[in-house]
C-alpha cells in the first residue's frame, strides 16, 4: 500500500502533465490487509469457540439467506454516514457488513464440513437454476447502464436503488454458479500446468494489475497522438483525459466510439497477456 499506490499516481501524473505528489492509496492491497484482520480474529475465537458442523444448505436457502444479506448491506449503505464507510480504509461498510463477514464466515464453516462436496453433486436443475439467475442478473446490470448509456428507451431503473440492493443477492448464486462452472470444465485432476500456475499466481494478478493495465492505457493514449488526435488532460478533474476542451464546461470532450471500443480491447487483452506472466515470475523472486 506505502508503495504501490503512489507509485501508480506518480507515473499517471507525470504523463497528465500534473504536480508530482506523493499521495498514499490502500489500492488493491487493502483487501490483504483485511483479510489479515478477519484471519486474525477468527485465529483468536477458535481458541474457545466450538467448531459448527454443518451440512451445506440447499442452493435454494443460500439464495433467501443472500436477500437477508442484501437487506442488511442496504441497511448499511443507507443507515451508515458516507463519512465513516471508508473507515479503516474498507470499499465501503455496507461491503463489509452484507458481504465480507458472511463470506468469510461461510468460507470457514465450508471447508471445515467439505461443503465443496456437495456444490460438486448439485442436481443439473439447482446448476442451471443457478446460471440462469446470474445471467439474468447480468442483463439487468446491463440494462441499468444502458438506459443511460446507450441509451435504451422505455427503462427506467433506479441506479441507486439496485446498486444497494445487488451485491448480495447476486454474489450468492454468481459464487456457486462460478464454483460448479470451474469444477465442471476446469479444474482436472491432476490440474493442467496454466491452471497450477494461474491458480498461484492470482493473488499476485489482483496487487499489481491496476499498475499494469494503467501502463497500456498511456500508450495506448501515445499511438493515439501518434495519429495526430488531440489528447488534452483535464486541468479540474484530475487524470479525465479527453478531446478538445468543451468551452461550456472547461472539460475535455469525449473521444469518438471508436477510439473508446479500441481501447477498451488494446487495455483488455494486452492486460490478460502480461500480467499473468508478470506475476507468474514475480512469486520466484527469493522474497516472495
Amino acid at each position: 500500500s506505502l508503495l504501490l499506490g503512489p507509485i501508480l499516481g506518480l507515473y499517471c501524473r507525470a504523463y497528465g502533465g500534473y504536480p508530482l505528489d506523493y499521495v498514499w492509496t490502500a489500492g488493491p492491497p487493502w483487501f490483504i490487509l483485511w483479510l489479515l484482520n478477519f484471519t486474525m480474529i477468527y485465529a483468536v475465537i477458535a481458541q474457545f469457540a466450538a467448531p459448527v458442523k454443518m451440512n451445506m444448505p440447499h442452493p435454494v436457502i443460500l439464495l433467501l439467506f443472500g436477500a437477508f444479506l442484501s437487506a442488511a448491506f442496504y441497511g448499511a449503505a443507507v443507515g451508515v454516514p458516507q463519512k465513516w464507510q471508508f473507515l479503516g480504509n474498507v470499499v465501503g461498510w455496507a461491503y463489509v457488513i452484507g458481504l465480507y463477514i458472511p463470506f468469510f464466515t461461510a468460507g470457514i464453516v465450508a471447508g471445515r464440513n467439505d461443503w465443496m462436496k456437495s456444490v460438486e453433486e448439485m442436481e443439473t436443475w439447482c446448476v442451471w437454476m443457478l446460471r440462469t439467475i446470474v445471467v439474468g442478473f447480468w442483463l439487468l446490470i446491463f440494462l441499468e447502464f444502458g438506459q443511460y448509456q446507450i441509451p435504451i428507451p422505455g427503462i427506467n431503473i433506479d441506479g441507486d436503488a439496485l446498486g444497494n440492493l445487488l451485491p448480495p443477492i447476486y454474489a450468492v448464486p454468481m459464487t456457486l454458479a462460478l464454483i460448479q462452472l470451474f469444477h465442471q470444465y476446469f479444474n482436472g485432476t491432476p490440474p493442467s500446468k496454466i491452471a497450477k500456475n494461474a491458480g498461484a499466481a492470482a493473488y499476485t494478478v489482483y496487487i499489481i494489475h491496476p499498475l499494469i493495465y494503467n501502463v497500456w492505457i498511456i500508450a495506448f493514449i501515445a499511438i493515439l497522438k501518434s495519429a495526430g488526435v488531440t489528447i488534452v488532460f483535464s486541468q479540474k478533474t484530475m487524470l479525465l483525459f479527453g478531446g478538445t476542451i468543451n468551452p461550456a464546461t472547461g472539460e475535455p470532450t469525449m473521444l469518438p466510439d471508436g477510439y473508446i471500443w479500441a481501447g477498451w480491447l488494446w487495455t483488455l487483452i494486452l492486460t490478460q497477456l502480461t500480467v499473468w506472466p508478470l506475476a507468474h515470475y514475480m512469486r520466484q523472486l527469493p522474497v516472495l
